[in-house]
């Protein structure tokens, strides 16, 4: 359908100058065909879905399980559900990168566009040393980071609907401990790989924070964001790091296409070694809903599992958890999507 149609930079701009003027002013509450609160990925929507009641409506989330938000235009029906809804979360740091333009429009008093990150201090952000010039906006890789965005999203939905303050911070109070457990019990399973093997080898540089937080070294053939192709030399490096640690098993990435993987088990094999692909692991998006790694909680707990298993460390830590993962009903879809989808965190 047209509404769907990827549109160009010039389009954007021009549907935000008309937009900005003549947005919607209908009422975004329960009953409405308008999601009240929009957010960007499932990594944001999935906690906001947990802090919201569903008297509040549906929660919708713009990128759809399995794409790129580095890579990720806008549609017209994107455009149509961000100036419609009461309260926009995106989770910044540039991570939305071709949208940047769509939420600074987009934020008018009464209906803020709010980065959830806004508040994570500049010390604990990482800047990559490969001439990449913003941080690295791939915070949520680590629980206790990802964790300081709780307090902006309860901010933002108390803000614009006050009537539901009490519940958001009661569910808050539910979510950040939760949060501390997943925390600690992906270190635990970190902690547990044996070192000659605790290396993880994956598409993209997604694993920064995930690698300062459990302490577990991180290579990639690929930097920060995926708008480039790794090169022969960045797959020769990655080869002979393999080589020379026997490395078992290298990560293909959900929303990251594995070419260059694939490139570097040939020249693995041609050098007369074998490492086994496995994944994948989900990063810049979470698995479809109804999946393990259909909410952000399952999508950290199979990470972890599936590392720690590969390269020889324990699962044990994270079995407890799977037993608090029991479904809440809430509200919340994709952009294309009207289907309400249960899911905890």
């Amino acid at each position: 359908m047209m509404v769907d149609r990827i549109l160009s930079r010039r389009e954007v701009m021009g549907l935000l100058l008309t937009m900005s003027g003549c947005a919607s002013s209908a009422p975004n509450a329960s009953g409405s065909r308008t999601a009240a609160v929009v957010a960007t990925t499932g990594m944001v929507g999935d906690l906001v879905q947990f802090l919201t009641p569903p008297d509040l409506g549906r929660v919708a989330v713009l990128i759809r399980p399995g794409v790129d938000p580095h890579l990720y235009r806008a549609t017209r029906a994107d455009l149509l559900k961000v100036f419609d809804a009461r309260l926009v979360f995106y989770s910044g740091l540039h991570l939305e990168g071709r949208m940047d333009a769509l939420f600074e429009r987009a934020n008018r008093p009464g209906r803020p566009s709010l980065p959830v990150t806004s508040q994570i201090p500049h010390e604990e952000l990482i800047f990559p040393d490969d001439g990449f010039d913003r941080p690295d906006p791939h915070v949520w890789m680590d629980v206790g980071l990802w964790r300081s965005t709780v307090p902006v999203m309860v901010g933002g939905l108390s803000q614009a609907f006050p009537q539901f303050q009490t519940h958001f911070a009661e569910r808050a109070q539910v979510l950040e401990p939760l949060l501390d457990r997943l925390n600690s019990a992906v270190g635990e399973a970190m902690a547990s790989i044996p070192e000659k093997q605790r290396l993880l080898i994956t598409s993209h540089d997604a694993f920064a924070y995930f690698s300062r937080m459990y302490k577990i070294p991180v290579e990639s053939i690929q930097g920060v964001t995926t708008d480039s192709e790794p090169g022969v030399a960045d797959i020769d490096r990655i080869v002979s790091l393999i080589c020379d640690r026997q490395l078992p098993a290298i990560f293909t990435e959900s929303s990251v296409n594995d070419r260059g993987l694939r490139a570097v088990t040939e020249g693995v094999r041609a050098r007369g070694h074998r490492v086994e692909l496995v994944g994948p692991l989900y990063t810049d998006a979470l698995g479809e809903p109804g999946t393990a790694a259909g909410t952000y909680l399952g999508m950290m707990v199979a990470n972890a599992r599936l590392i720690a298993s590969t390269l020889g460390g324990s699962t044990t830590p994270l079995d407890a958890l799977e037993t608090d993962m029991m479904p809440e009903k809430n509200h919340v879809t994709t952009a294309r999507s009207v289907t309400t989808r249960t899911a905890g965190v």
